[in-house]
């Protein structure tokens, strides 16, 4: 990045709080309709696999597509 575009800390900051504060106010609901743990152990090792099915609703505001 070069010396001419780079951005001031607090500019940053101030973007960075903006993401946040725009994520909590979005209109987008999830709910969980399926979980699937699978588990295999073998001596000290443990794999376990998590699958999860969601479902997103989004209100009529959201940007997102």
């Amino acid at each position: 990045m070069s010396a001419e575009h780079k951005k001031p800390l607090m500019r940053c900051l101030g973007e960075f709080i903006g993401h946040i504060v725009r994520a909590v106010k979005s209109d987008v609901r999830t709910h969980e309709v399926n979980k699937i743990i699978e588990e295999k152990t073998d001596g000290k090792m443990t794999l376990r696999r998590t699958t999860i099915d969601e479902i997103e609703i989004h209100g009529e505001k959201s940007t997102r597509e």
